[in-house]
């Protein structure tokens, strides 16, 4: 019995060390090669990362292969991250996404603290390429979490700037000066951290840029300067070509403030040739839209709409609007799975206590009849429950879809009326014909105030109706600026009353203000000393415009004129249209008043 009982151990033992013979590969034999060929992946994908991403692309992909072989759980989780950064930088945003997620899945699973604050970092800032600040700060604080429970300096450094920027970039989006100076705040406190050691040398080009970036917002040009340099030396040592890009571009908008356009050109071609080398089209995107705004103050108008038509073209092949929405359903997806994996699990968990509690009442007969009858009718109710919510989320999804697809048109509208007054400005400086000139200024500015209208439905939530405080500023400032007033050299007294008008009674009402204030900078001052203009809207029983200037005062013979001018004609039509009553009274100046019957009203007449 003992001899037999040690033969079946040797044999064991023997198929034992063949089975694991046959699943040692190269890596188990020599260890210290594969962790050197890894080591070296991860430096190539380092010095990659900002400046080749297609070099990126295939650096990841063989980490990937590598951590799989090996099963190097860090090493798949890091090729999944560096794909998604890569894929990143290509443009493809939302395959970006995927990857990225796919890495934060890993990490979380296989409790990988170290890994996430990078992850979160690629997701942050795919959310605010997408200028979709709300998930880009969810992101980025969790990736903080992540860094400071890993107590990695380095990661708290990099979120404490992705932070800032993203502060800065919504202050900028918003035009909330005090936002923008907060972001400033925080980006030299995080500097501080970053020039504490040698070893976070790399982590400063990026701060000296963001720092650059508000500070030639501010138009603090000498201090921008002192840290574009700084960050165009460190940008070059390091190889880092795209933040060399950025280091460019806010040096040509100093050169641009000092009113050395070359010189801003010359920068801005620099940055520009390199975002094509490296195959990066959403940065080329953005310089290409500085580059515009440069060439616009020269004569080379060719040159000017060729780099805008570019920039136009870019910005709608990443199909900006479609993507944002896309990359927010994929961290949405992803959460909302974490959340059905936990709630199966304790739904499992509740399974075994329930079949605990059968065995205990499976002689209560009568009780259990009255259990599957409740469950009969509990179910009932829930299949009701659930196609009532599949009715609603998918009333919600085309709700939304609308939505997004009439702010979509209205931002394209937007974009073609600009156009439309961008190729009429640049035909007026053609004209030696004042009249002409002044035609088409005139016939500009009634673009203007279409576009504005078209701008601010876009910025809103609900996208059929304006925000006519807002509108109303804007229009009447636009309309100042085109004929050089400032608010030192002329007084405004604006008072809307009214918050929000349909798009249908919005645009004629704007037009005919544009109209009316035009005309009156127009021949209403001419010996004025202290030239005044004051428009109020209000809605009682009835929505009234009034618009007073303390001028010459109107020939009323132009106002009664059957005939009269395009823009009298103009506004006598849209009142009509508006079913309003308008008024002119000549007493110390001109007053002109409009008198709108509310909708509900109108209907009742």
């Amino acid at each position: 019995m003992r001899e037999n009982f040690i033969l079946k151990l040797c044999i064991l033992l023997l198929f034992a060390g063949k089975s694991v013979a046959e699943n040692i590969d190269s890596a188990s034999v020599n260890p210290g090669k594969t962790v050197g060929r890894l080591s070296d992946l991860y430096t190539k994908a380092e010095q990659s990362g900002t400046a080749w991403p297609d070099s990126l692309k295939l650096v990841a992909a063989q980490i990937t292969a590598e951590g799989n072989r090996i099963q190097d759980k860090t090493a798949v989780i890091r090729g999944e991250r560096y794909k998604a950064q890569a894929l990143w930088r290509l443009g493809s945003h939302s395959e970006a996404m995927k990857s990225a997620i796919a890495a934060l899945a890993n990490a979380e699973k296989w409790k990988m603290t170290s890994e996430i604050p990078d992850i979160y970092a690629v997701i942050g800032n795919l959310h605010k390429e997408k200028a979709n600040y709300k998930m880009a700060f969810q992101a980025v604080d969790k990736g903080m979490q992540a860094a400071r429970i890993a107590k990695d300096t380095t990661s708290i450094i990099y979120m404490t700037r992705l932070k800032a920027m993203f502060t800065q970039g919504l202050g900028s989006q918003e035009n909330d000066t005090a936002m923008i100076h907060r972001s400033l705040n925080m980006h030299l406190e995080g500097l501080k951290i970053a020039e504490s050691s040698p070893r976070f040398e790399r982590s400063r080009v990026a701060y000296y840029n963001n720092i650059a970036q508000v500070l030639v917002k501010r138009k603090e040009t000498d201090q921008a300067f002192f840290y574009v340099k700084k960050g165009i030396k460190l940008a070059k040592k390091y190889n880092q070509l795209i933040s060399l890009t950025y280091s460019y571009t806010w040096l040509s908008q100093i050169y641009l403030q000092r009113q050395d356009i070359e010189r801003s050109k010359k920068y801005l071609f620099k940055a520009l040739r390199i975002t094509q080398e490296l195959k990066n089209p959403f940065r080329e995107m953005e310089v290409n839209r500085y580059l515009y705004q440069a060439l616009e103050q020269t004569n080379n108008y060719k040159a000017t709409l060729a780099a805008y038509t570019r920039y136009i073209e870019i910005r709608d092949s990443l199909r900006v609007l479609d993507n944002v929405r896309q990359i927010g359903e994929l961290q949405v997806q992803y959460e909302a799975e974490k959340k059905d994996q936990q709630i199966a699990a304790l739904g499992a968990i509740n399974n075994v206590k329930t079949r605990e509690i059968s065995w205990i009442t499976i002689g209560l007969g009568l009780f259990l009849i009255l259990s599957l009858f409740m469950i009969f009718q509990y179910r009932i109710i829930a299949r009701s429950n659930r196609i009532l919510e599949e009715n609603n989320g998918k009333i919600n999804e085309q709700s939304d879809q609308m939505r997004l697809l009439m702010k979509e048109l209205h931002h394209r509208v937007k974009n073609n009326l600009q156009i439309v007054s961008n190729l009429l400005s640049l035909q007026s400086n053609r004209l030696t014909d004042e009249d002409a000139r002044q035609s088409i200024r005139t016939g500009q500015q009634r673009i203007e105030a279409m576009s504005l209208i078209h701008k601010s439905l876009y910025n809103q939530d609900n996208v059929n109706m304006v925000d006519m405080r807002e509108y109303l500023t804007n229009l009447v400032e636009s309309v100042m600026q085109s004929f050089g007033l400032s608010e030192e050299r002329f007084r405004l007294i604006l008072q809307v009353d009214v918050d929000e008008l349909d798009i249908d009674m919005a645009m004629p009402l704007g037009l005919i203000v544009n109209e009316w204030i035009t005309n009156s900078f127009k021949h209403a001052y001419q010996h004025v000393t202290n030239p005044e203009l004051s428009l109020k809207l209000e809605m009682n029983d009835a929505i009234q415009l009034e618009i007073r200037d303390n001028g010459n005062g109107m020939d009323m013979k132009l106002w009664d004129r059957p005939g009269g001018s395009f823009g009298i004609k103009l506004i006598k039509v849209l009142s009509r249209q508006l079913d309003g009553q308008c008024r002119v009274a000549v007493d110390a100046g001109t007053s002109f008043t409009l008198e709108i019957p509310l909708p509900q009203l109108r209907e009742a007449g």
